[in-house]
């Protein structure tokens, strides 16, 4: 038998090593596109909160505005629902050093992490 591969007969092929690198390889890549596209997923997510959050608090603003006068200072703590989704609603109205304006804080956050706002929006009110 030992004749027989010496014979000029010539194997062709991979070896198990070079078959494992390219293996390794492969793996290393699907990896990093696996990472970029969960990153990516993320962001989406993480940009789709925070604009509907800035809208909550800018229909809250603008409620505050629409109703001509400024709110007595004070903190109050709603639920609202946009998209589908609930939101913690914290409004903060604060005596400015100027006598009849007061600044108002909206801060905005989703239901499942109501101690954790993903946007304050400010604004400064008077009288009409």
């Amino acid at each position: 038998m030992s004749d027989f591969h010496r014979s000029g007969s010539r194997q062709s092929g991979f070896t198990l090593l070079e078959v494992m690198v390219a293996v390794a390889i492969f793996a290393g890549i699907a990896i990093t596109i696996s990472d970029t596209a969960s990153m990516r997923v993320n962001n989406l997510l993480s940009m789709r909160t925070m604009t509907l959050a800035s809208f909550v608090a800018e229909n809250r603003l603008t409620d505050i505005r629409l109703a001509g006068v400024p709110p007595q200072p004070g903190e109050t703590n709603d639920i609202v629902e946009m998209a589908g989704q609930e939101w913690h609603l914290f409004t903060d109205v604060t005596k400015t050093q100027f006598p009849g304006l007061v600044r108002i804080d909206v801060a905005v956050a989703p239901e499942i992490t109501p101690d954790n706002p993903v946007i304050t929006l400010s604004t400064i009110m008077g009288p009409n």
